[in-house]
């Protein structure tokens, strides 16, 4: 549940956004292409958001459709744009991004937008720290994970810092931080939990310690080239190495190790198994351009090495 987005972005890899000349149209937003990782790797995904009633708004919900994920929830609300940015990526590890978000549809969702959610067909939800930042929608997510804790289905967070939403990253943390407290998974990167903790620019040790702190159920922290890391019941567990070679485009890796571990955990693989997995498929989409373009089925990776154990169907 969260933002949908129409990306454009700059066709040339390595070119800084000035110098483009042409883009390619690709859905996005946070929880929009998790729920597309998730469908990908064979789990059924839906979308609560919303577009407006223009074009961009038709093109994402087409490419939704395309993509299999259920688009029931993905609401249109007249008068109101639907999100867009452009993207450059003149190296891949530097992206430059603007968007153009005022006021847009999925900022404006109301309980009534809610209503007729499959409760009894749900078995994770998965909510956006950026869903927080404005409008209408973030009084709705309170009762969506009380909701969800009534009918025994996990709530998953997305840290998903997008500074741009925000007056400051001190009302960042003020505004998800408290909307943790019955989460079952929180993922996020260091910068995320960072700016949650309001811990400015601690080194990884001291943030590790901080997050450990939290006291909740899985915490999953996304190292960068580092790997990931995962944290249950304050504990650190394991840390598992990234497996990007040749990296191209890093938008999308956390999206796609977010979706991942979605996939992973429905099916009933191992907290390592899903790890390793979720690294298998962010490695994956940073060496394709575009984002959302580059997420993989199992047969790309190879199903039959996805699990020593597990296989998703």
């Amino acid at each position: 549940m969260g933002r949908i987005n129409l990306d454009f972005y700059a066709s040339d890899l390595g070119v800084h956004m000035r110098e483009a000349k042409t883009f390619v149209a690709s859905v996005g937003g946070s929880p929009t292409n998790i729920a597309m990782v998730a469908q990908r790797l064979g789990v059924r995904a839906a979308v609560l958001t919303a577009t407006g009633d223009d074009l961009a708004g038709e093109l994402v919900r087409q490419q939704l459709t395309d993509a299999g994920v259920d688009v029931r929830w993905v609401h249109t609300i007249p008068g109101a744009p639907t999100s867009m940015a452009i993207l450059a990526q003149p190296c891949p590890d530097e992206g430059q991004r603007q968007f153009f978000r005022l006021g847009p549809a999925d900022s404006l969702m109301t309980s009534a937008h809610a209503a007729g959610l499959p409760w009894d067909e749900l078995d994770i939800v998965l909510l956006s720290g950026d869903a927080m930042a404005s409008g209408t929608t973030p009084a709705i997510i309170p009762d969506l994970s009380a909701t969800a804790g009534r009918h025994g289905i996990e709530v998953w967070w997305d840290l998903d810092l997008r500074p741009s939403s925000w007056a400051s990253l001190d009302s960042y943390g003020s505004a998800v931080h408290p909307a943790l407290s019955k989460a079952d998974v929180v993922i996020g990167t260091e910068e995320e939990f960072a700016a949650l903790l309001c811990l400015g620019e601690p080194t990884r040790s001291e943030l590790v310690k901080a997050v450990s702190d939290l006291d909740l159920p899985h915490v999953v922290l996304k190292l960068g080239p580092d790997g990931i890391m995962l944290i249950t019941e304050g504990v650190e567990e394991t840390i598992v190495p990234s497996r990007s070679t040749n990296p191209v485009c890093t938008v999308g890796g956390g999206d796609a190790t977010a979706g991942s571990l979605v996939a992973a955990r429905l099916s009933g693989w191992s907290w390592q198994d899903s790890l390793e997995l979720a690294m298998r498929v962010a490695g994956y989409t940073v060496e394709q351009p575009y984002c959302s373009d580059g997420f993989p089925t199992m047969s790309q990776l190879g199903a039959h090495e996805a699990s020593p154990t597990v296989s998703v169907t």
